[in-house]
């Protein structure tokens, strides 16, 4: 556990405090009133407009991704914070801005075809805006409003604690020994419950803010302007949720062969993640860089040199510290061309397959560095392709390389793995969708919350699971998030897109075709960029190929009871 990494920021800005980090924002504002002013003269040409405004959302993404990177590993840090309320303040005047040019837009034939689906969502989102003045005091007021929630629920998630904090809590959901399990539970589920009714304000305002908004802008629901932004259809939305909840039996029977071989009659949500196997180590974090290299560059020599460049640069921040947030992602700062990858390494192997995912996030980003914002933001359906590939390289590379005990605990690790992305983001839809609909009557208390999550749970584990968890809601931050709402189905749209994906590796020019699907993942809808490679994902059949595969290691599993 030694020689545990913290990233490198000085490549980005020197300091929050330093003349570059300011000399960006003043020239986001600069290019904001530049787009103003060739958004209101009806002289400028859509892709002159498209260009000012990537060079100003190129800033805008930097210096967020900044100081929420800085925010996110010291939580109670009064520098950082001011970072964040600064470029915070400094982006929500640019949306005014991008507002502008949104309303602007038109399909004037000034721009490259490859602009063509960029334009035309574009076009698309001048029907869902609300009058200028309505969009500028929604800017404003999301800076004191929606954001100040969301930070508060990561404060509280990163700070509270009884002794042991949640981020270290949680890591002994892994642990070998069911008593410890079982204990940390009950300390977490205590902890939470202390602090519930902070968290479920903080839910509130955020979600309440969310569905008025969107009903302003002429949104049936949050899932429909969530399925838009993930460039996502219903045929295929609907495809996806009747696969999974055709899967679900599959997976409760999953569930019964665990807990038959951990010898448990009542396996409950602190069983969920209990090793299974005779690989009860603990990874360096040597160990772990060694095992992702080598799977990716056995892949692909692009992708291990790229996986190299990031342990060699600096670019992973994974020491668990107090103050430090929960949680795993990869940040793009596009003003270098470079990412950074935030995790809390313990030295498990869920650990080890965290740090792939996300350095799958990061080598998809890279793929993309080449481009503007414009054809290189893609959707969270489709963001979660690289990084679950990703993990499958290295359990394959696990696979290959056990037998015995050693195999069936990498087995029931991709087990595990698929439970919560079909399973618990299944739980996480539903818990999201009757938060929504019940929002519209006031605030919720932090019983209703509890409420609404057991329903949730039940009808997502059934009777596999005899204890559950009733405070998931106040845990995961992405239901805090008011920029994308529903951020769980992507996952689980992820997770089997990956699995279809990976039972092709061994095609001819493979590592190629996937490169390139990438790289044409900002441009197209979700749909076209999986019909570029052969694939219906509107058919429920399609989804189900990936929970085949789920199932065939199932059955794996259930050979070793």
């Amino acid at each position: 556990m030694n020689n545990i990494p913290r990233w490198d920021l000085e490549s980005i800005y020197p300091s929050p405090s330093s003349a570059e980090f300011s000399e960006d924002i003043l020239k986001l504002e600069k290019t904001g009133r530049a787009l103003c002013e060739a958004a209101a003269d009806g002289t400028s040409d859509t892709y002159d407009l498209i260009r000012l405004r990537d060079e100003g959302a190129a800033i805008a993404v930097n210096l967020t991704a900044y100081s929420s990177a800085l925010l996110s590993t010291d939580s109670s840090s009064s520098e950082f914070l001011s970072a964040v309320s600064r470029s915070e303040a400094a982006e929500a005047e640019f949306s005014k801005a991008e507002d502008a040019f949104i309303r602007a837009v038109r399909d004037d034939g000034s721009f490259p075809p490859e602009y063509s689906y960029f334009v035309s969502e574009i076009i698309s989102r001048q029907s869902h805006l609300m009058s200028p003045e309505e969009e500028a005091l929604a800017a404003d007021l999301s800076v004191s409003g929606p954001s100040l929630w969301e930070h508060l629920q990561e404060n509280l998630a990163s700070s509270i604690s009884d002794g042991e904090t949640l981020t270290s809590l949680r890591s002994l959901a892994s642990d070998d020994d069911r008593d410890v399990r079982k204990k940390a539970y009950e300390r977490e589920t205590a902890l939470l419950s202390r602090h519930a009714s902070a968290f479920a304000h903080a839910l509130s305002g955020v979600k309440g803010s969310v569905a008025l908004l969107d009903g302003r802008r002429g949104w049936k629901s949050p899932l429909e302007r969530s399925l838009s932004e993930s460039r996502t259809d219903e045929d295929t939305f609907n495809a996806l949720i009747g696969a999974i909840e055709d899967s679900l039996p599959l997976f409760h029977e999953y569930f019964r062969i665990k807990a038959r071989i951990l010898g448990i009659d009542d396996f409950s949500f602190f069983d969920l993640f209990a090793p299974v196997g005779g690989n009860a180590r603990k990874y360096t974090f040597s160990d772990a860089t060694g095992i992702v290299l080598s799977s990716f560059s056995s892949f692909s020599p692009e992708l291990g040199d790229f996986t190299d460049r990031a342990f060699s640069s600096g670019w992973v921040d994974a020491l668990m510290h107090e103050g430090k947030a929960g949680g795993a992602y990869d940040t793009y700062f596009p003003l270098r061309g470079e990412s950074r990858v935030f995790m809390n390494f313990d030295g498990s192997y869920d650990s080890v397959l965290t740090l792939s995912h996300e350095l799958g996030h990061a080598y998809h980003d890279h793929v993309l560095s080449a481009l503007p914002l414009s054809l290189a933001s893609y959707p969270m359906t489709l963001a979660e392709t690289a990084s679950t590939f990703s993990e499958k390289l290295v359990f394959q590379n696990i696979m290959e390389n056990s037998s015995g005990p050693d195999a069936m605990f990498a087995v029931e690790q991709f087990l595990q793995s698929a439970a919560q992305t079909i399973v618990d983001i299944y739980s996480r839809y539903l818990f999201e969708k009757s938060v929504f609909e019940r929002i519209t009557e006031g605030s919720l208390t932090a019983d209703e919350c509890c409420s609404l999550m057991l329903d949730a749970q039940n009808r997502a584990y059934g009777d596999a699971l005899s204890v559950k968890h009733p405070y998931m809601w106040a845990v995961k931050s992405h239901y805090y998030s008011a920029d994308f709402s529903y951020y769980n189905y992507p996952y689980a749209f992820g997770e089997l897109f990956a699995l279809s994906l990976f039972q092709r590796r061994t095609e001819k020019d493979f590592t190629e075709k996937y490169r390139n699907l990438l790289e044409y993942t900002g441009r197209a809808s979700a749909k076209d960029v999986a019909a570029s490679i052969s694939f219906d994902i509107t058919k429920r059949d399609f989804w189900q190929s990936g929970i085949d595969f789920i199932a065939s290691n199932i059955e794996r599993l259930g050979k070793w009871l």
